[in-house]
């Protein structure tokens, strides 16, 4: 079993605080942002940063493996019921990382509704679209493919596509989640069950056969955030009271073997791809800023919607996309300054090493008599 390399717990603690920043104050869901105490909650079950124990579990079933892996991603939101931009984004670019550092074939797993426009977001973040059967027979191909909104089918599907994919995990971004009762929501607490892919069945038959789960949110009603789910239904306004009527609240019953609570879902995506990206040490597996930016608009060209606004207008969670692609710069210098040292900062170690030398040198600078 690969573990992530030396220094990667702590980096990932700095990782976990700049994907938990509330950087939009304002919010449909409580009168203050929830990511803090959701992340708190999730942090002290983990034991460990949500991103080191994300990427900790993804390296040791990848590493060496020369196979598929799953993202499933798209969240229809209401009233637009249009699929918003937080999670496509996100699942291209550590689609993107998965495929540079293990050479697995990424399998992306939408609403069927979804399926061509993030093939399109898809071709656009530099890969080749095909089936599964093409996309296996030559690097830099992903699939796309459409999942059952038919509960009563969902199961059987989901042991169909593993048993044809084998992936070495299955990762959720932003993809909504049952209840207690079986009900999907959106955050806000609208029944949105009839129109989302229940891939929860393909979390657990993943789960049932061994393979590992990741779940990225950042409300709560998501696919992994069921590991927090009394958290949940405490914090969230709507974690307990949806308001529909099935009158048992928003928040998700399903739990994956780890999750990552953050800002927006496609950050949880980014701190997989630092925490790869340090322990390779190779920073083509951090997208830059501008790849953020460039995508979040490309998805709004194709047809994706910023949730808050129902425009496709380069926007995530009310957030512009160059405000996001400013976090992945920051992003990105945090985790690059920790495993490639700047020369300027190897002299001054070396300027700074005799002591006697320096106090010498401030006497003299003062005009101090030795």
């Amino acid at each position: 079993m690969s573990s992530l390399r030396e220094g990667s717990d702590s980096l990932g603690e700095i990782i976990d605080r700049l994907i938990s920043v509330p950087v939009f104050s304002g919010s449909s869901l409580a009168k203050k942002p929830v990511v803090i105490d959701l992340y708190n909650a999730a942090r002290s079950k983990s034991g460990s940063p949500l991103s080191f124990a994300a990427a900790e579990k993804i390296l040791s079933a990848s590493d060496g493996a020369d196979r598929s892996i799953i993202l499933t991603t798209g969240f229809i939101v209401p009233p637009w019921i249009e699929a918003e931009t937080d999670g496509p984004v996100g699942a291209v670019t550590l689609a993107h990382s998965l495929t540079s550092a293990f050479g697995l074939t990424p399998i992306m797993i939408t609403e069927p509704a979804s399926v061509a426009k993030l093939g399109q977001l898809c071709e656009l973040g530099g890969f080749r679209v095909r089936d599964f059967r093409e996309a296996t027979k030559a690097p830099r191909r992903l699939a796309v493919e459409g999942f059952t909104l038919d509960r009563e089918k969902a199961s059987e599907e989901s042991f169909r596509l593993l048993g044809r994919v084998k992936p070495s995990a299955v990762i959720a971004v932003e993809k909504a989640s049952p209840n207690a009762k079986g009900v999907y929501h959106s955050g806000i607490g609208v029944d949105v069950t009839t129109v989302s892919s229940k891939v929860d069945a393909l979390i657990e038959a993943a789960q049932e056969i061994g393979i590992p789960t990741v779940g990225i949110g950042d409300a709560g009603n998501e696919i992994g955030m069921g590991c927090v789910e009394e958290a949940v239904r405490e914090i969230l306004p709507t974690g307990k009271e949806c308001g529909c009527p099935c009158h048992a609240g928003v928040a998700s019953s399903v739990c994956t073997d780890s999750l990552i609570v953050c800002g927006t879902s496609n950050w949880g995506c980014s701190a997989i791809e630092a925490m790869l990206s340090y322990h390779f040490k190779a920073p083509e597996l951090l997208h830059a800023g501008s790849t953020e930016e460039f995508l979040i608009r490309a998805a709004a060209s194709v047809g994706f919607v910023d949730p808050s606004s129902g425009f496709s207008d380069a926007g995530v969670d009310a957030i512009p996309a160059e405000v996001h692609a400013s976090l992945i710069n920051i992003l990105n210098f945090v985790t690059r300054s920790r495993y490639s040292d700047l020369l300027y900062m190897e002299k001054y170690k070396e300027y700074t090493k005799d002591k006697e030398k320096l106090t010498r040198l401030f006497r003299e600078q003062r005009g101090d008599s030795p």
